[in-house]
């Protein structure tokens, strides 16, 4: 009887033996996979960033080189008829434009990163911000005999949000929709009340699409979609993820509907102003 009393012991204690090596075998397996995960998503990320260096220091040579050159041919006086100084410093006019866009573009991203943008809601009337933002990007559609439709809503209630801000939002959308729609494209701009606290603003383009791992992509701070149709486009990157926290740092999001060669639909969220607000 003690014989079996002492059979069993030593059979418990190895049994709870292996379930200790096993116990022990799945941490390590699991912190093992973590720890490969981890060094999978900071290399990707290093990588996004040494694109988007490379890609910058690109798109800032570029409107530099043109203000210095035009800049230069004014000021020795290389060219000297009037119908040349008036071009010429419209050229230096978009470039310096361009570049005060770039930075602002990188600045917001940063402030987004380290959780310190933010946004001054007050009651918004949409209709202007759209009129406001169509007359910047009409020279943009028209050079590429784009048609931009836009519909708003009757008695579309006011937003609650940051006027300067949802104008960047919407700057940012469209001015996509117009970059990767190819010639004699259309865009459309659509919006109107979702609910009673929400309204739903829609830019839909017969552009080139993206896939759902591009979306990801393009969402993704210093993503960018690699494709030779973008590559052919100036362009840092940064401006769907900064539509994106501006949207959610409104209380609203965005979300965005693509098909690779079928164009894209991005939906914005933004609440709505409540009725002792909008009296305000």
């Amino acid at each position: 009887m003690r014989a079996f009393a002492s059979v069993r012991l030593k059979k418990g204690s190895l049994i709870g033996e292996f379930a200790d090596h096993l116990g022990t075998a799945a941490v390590q397996r699991k912190q093992a996979i973590a720890l490969r995960a981890a060094k999978v998503d900071a290399e990707l990320a290093s990588k996004a960033k040494s694109e988007f260096i490379a890609n910058m220091s690109h798109e800032l040579r570029t409107p530099l080189n043109a203000i210095i050159g035009f800049s230069d041919m004014m000021h020795t006086q290389t060219v000297t008829s009037p119908e040349k100084v008036h071009l010429y410093s419209g050229y230096i006019k978009q470039a310096a434009e361009h570049l005060l866009e770039l930075i602002n573009g990188v600045l917001d991203i940063s402030k987004v990163q380290a959780g310190k943008l933010s946004v001054q809601k007050e009651p918004v009337e949409l209709g202007p911000i759209l009129s406001s933002c169509l007359l910047i990007l009409e020279a943009r559609a028209r050079e590429k005999n784009i048609r931009i439709d836009c519909a708003l809503a009757r008695r579309l209630p006011p937003l609650l949000g940051d006027p300067l801000r949802l104008k960047q939002i919407v700057i940012n959308l469209l001015g996509n929709a117009v970059k990767f729609t190819p010639d004699y494209g259309h865009v459309r701009i659509e919006a109107r009340p979702e609910n009673e606290r929400l309204a739903i603003l829609t830019v839909q383009d017969t552009g080139i699409g993206m896939s759902p791992d591009e979306v990801e992509t393009a969402l993704r701070p210093f993503g960018q979609v690699d494709t030779g149709f973008s590559k052919r486009h100036e362009g840092t990157g940064l401006g769907l993820p900064i539509a994106l926290a501006l949207a959610r740092l409104h209380g609203g999001d965005l979300r965005i509907s693509s098909r690779k060669g079928a164009g894209t639909c991005v939906s914005l969220t933004v609440p709505l102003a409540a009725p002792a607000e909008q009296q305000d």
